[in-house]
């Protein structure tokens, strides 16, 4: 990598940190935000180098505080038209992910799809420009009779059969919700991308009262996101992944910087001697004033595994590591044969 590319890497960075260092913190829905795309941005629905892209992601949380935090999050996407369009092409993608917590069994349910389009603005095809938008029906219930009242309890236990003396009378809540964002990349070579976007999510504030005829609109969340890949020493088998994600949703705020180092395995097949490659990545994140992240990977052909964990160090860390997280990651990306590759299809990032 010369030095005009590190010194143009350098200074994005800066002026990225520059933007967002000024928040506070909160908990985030994933460690590995970079592996649930179109949860975090729908502008980057399609833009990964290949022809399709599954991800899945497992979260644990604070599983010593009654039930906890159970979080699964499934995505789709896939780019389109990128043969045919040269520098400009759609993404197309829906995801699914469910968050499950506490002993009465609040759900939020999101289901929704999502549709980018992203085109160059340079000759060169170095730098591109990514506008996306989302939609779905989203859901939120729990069951009020797994909940327990100060009546309940015996003197030794709640006991669910005595009376509660409650009239409570709780909905589901079903509503629309739209998303939007916008991203900006550069890619100079195979080797290093940039990339920095921001999102919108739940415009409009919808109405997520469980009571009838109660207006509770929910906060619009703002999210500001930068990545790259910066290649060093000369073999090219060695990268470092700095990233930073910061969020925003009404009075809450809440800051994730740090990076990794990725390196490169070359793997030899022991009956035709041909190399295939690997990737092996960790490093270490801090969600600010929250919680201390260790984050490993590793990616082969076409298969990824990561895996995280937090360590909590706010106040409530003090309860035995029960507010700690764990976190794993499956990703599955097809890609294009080197005989089906067009001129400018590299002109994606790899390891987004």
């Amino acid at each position: 990598m010369s030095k005009t590319l590190q010194y143009r890497f350098a200074g994005l960075i800066v002026i990225a940190c520059m933007l967002i260092f000024h928040a506070t913190a909160q908990d985030i829905h994933f460690s590995q935000s970079a592996y649930a795309p179109l949860q975090m941005n729908p502008a980057l629905t399609g833009i990964f180098d290949g022809k399709a892209r599954i991800s899945n992601i497992y979260r644990s949380q604070w599983s010593g505080l009654g039930n906890g935090y159970k979080t699964i999050y499934l995505s789709a996407d896939a780019p389109v038209g990128k043969a045919k369009l040269k520098n400009n092409y759609f993404g197309v993608g829906g995801l699914i992910y469910q968050d499950k917590a506490g002993e009465a069994g609040f759900k939020s349910t999101i289901l929704e799809a999502s549709l980018s389009y992203t085109t160059a603005f340079d000759d060169q095809a170095d730098n591109f420009i990514s506008i996306g938008f989302q939609t779905g029906l989203n859901s939120q219930s729990f069951d009020i009779n797994k909940a327990t009242w100060d009546s309940q309890w015996n003197g030794d236990a709640f006991d669910p059969s005595l009376p509660s003396y409650e009239s409570i009378q709780l909905e589901q809540v079903s509503y629309l919700d739209f998303n939007a964002g916008l991203l900006y990349y550069y890619i100079p070579n195979e080797s290093n991308s940039f990339n920095f976007g921001g999102s919108i999510s739940h415009i409009g504030g919808p109405n997520v009262s469980h009571y009838s005829r109660v207006d509770a609109p929910m906060e619009e969340r703002i999210t500001l996101h930068t990545s790259a890949e910066i290649n060093f020493g000369k073999d090219y088998n060695s990268w470092f992944d700095p990233r930073i994600t910061y969020m925003m949703q009404g009075p809450q705020k809440e800051l994730v910087l740090g990076g990794l180092v990725k390196n490169k395995i070359k793997l030899k097949s022991r009956y035709t001697n041909y190399n295939k490659e690997a990737f092996f990545s960790g490093g270490l994140f801090y969600r600010w004033k929250d919680a201390i992240i260790a984050n490993v990977r590793f990616e082969y052909n076409t298969l990824g595994l990561g895996i995280s964990y937090d360590i909590n160090n706010s106040s409530l860390s003090n309860l035995a590591g029960s507010a700690n997280a764990f976190e794993v990651n499956l990703t599955f990306v097809s890609f294009i044969k080197r005989g089906q590759r067009t001129k400018n299809y590299n002109k994606m990032p790899k390891f987004f």
